[in-house]
C-alpha cells in the first residue's frame, strides 16, 4: 500500500520535531516505517527556517540547523508545475485562499502534490476545510491527523 502523503503547516512540524511531543510519536513512527511521507517544497522549508529563528524558542544556531535537518531528512520535496511561486500558485480558479496569505503556499503543496491531508493548526485554514474538500484537499486539525495516523497504524503494514 503506497504511504499516506501528509503536508504539514509550521506548526505541527514544531510539534513533531521541535518540542517533541509525545502525542507526535504515531507520526514519527509513520514516517520511519514508511507509512507516512511527509511533502514539501522550498517555500515549507524557508518558513520552518525562519521560524527557528524566532527569539521566544531560544534556539542557537546548530539546534536551529538540527531541527531544520530533521524536517528535510523525513520529507520529500514535491515536483510543482512549471512557473509555480509565490506570487504565482498556479490554483485553480475559486480555489480558496487563507485570509493570511502566508499560509496559502501550504493550500497550494497539498493540491498540487496530490497529498491525502493538509494539517494545519491555523483557524484561518481550518476554517477553509469544506471549501478546499471541493478541490481535492483535506484539511485536517492536529487532533484529527493523530487519528488518522493511528488509524494507519492498524491498518496498513510497514515497510519493515
Amino acid at each position: 500500500m503506497p504511504p499516506l502523503k501528509l503536508v504539514l503547516d509550521t506548526n505541527i512540524i514544531l510539534d513533531w520535531l521541535l518540542f517533541n511531543y509525545v502525542s507526535m510519536t504515531p507520526l514519527q513512527q509513520g514516517t520511519q516505517d514508511g507509512r507516512i511521507a511527509v511533502i514539501t517544497h522550498p517555500p515549507a522549508v524557508e518558513e520552518l527556517r525562519r521560524v527557528l529563528t524566532y527569539p521566544q524558542f531560544k534556539l542557537d544556531a546548530d539546534r536551529q540547523k538540527e531541527v531544520l535537518a530533521a524536517y528535510q531528512a523525513c520529507a520529500t520535496t514535491a515536483v510543482l508545475p512549471d512557473g509555480f511561486a509565490l506570487d504565482n500558485l498556479l490554483l485553480p480558479e475559486r480555489f480558496p485562499r487563507c485570509r493570511d496569505g502566508d499560509d496559502d503556499h501550504f493550500l497550494a503543496l497539498a493540491y498540487h502534490a496530490g497529498a491525502d491531508a493538509l494539517a494545519s493548526k491555523d483557524k484561518a485554514v481550518l476554517k477553509l476545510r469544506k471549501r478546499a474538500a471541493k478541490f481535492g484537499v483535506r484539511i485536517l486539525s492536529a487532533p484529527q491527523l493523530l487519528e488518522m495516523v493511528a488509524a494507519i497504524s492498524t491498518e496498513r503494514p510497514t515497510n519493515l
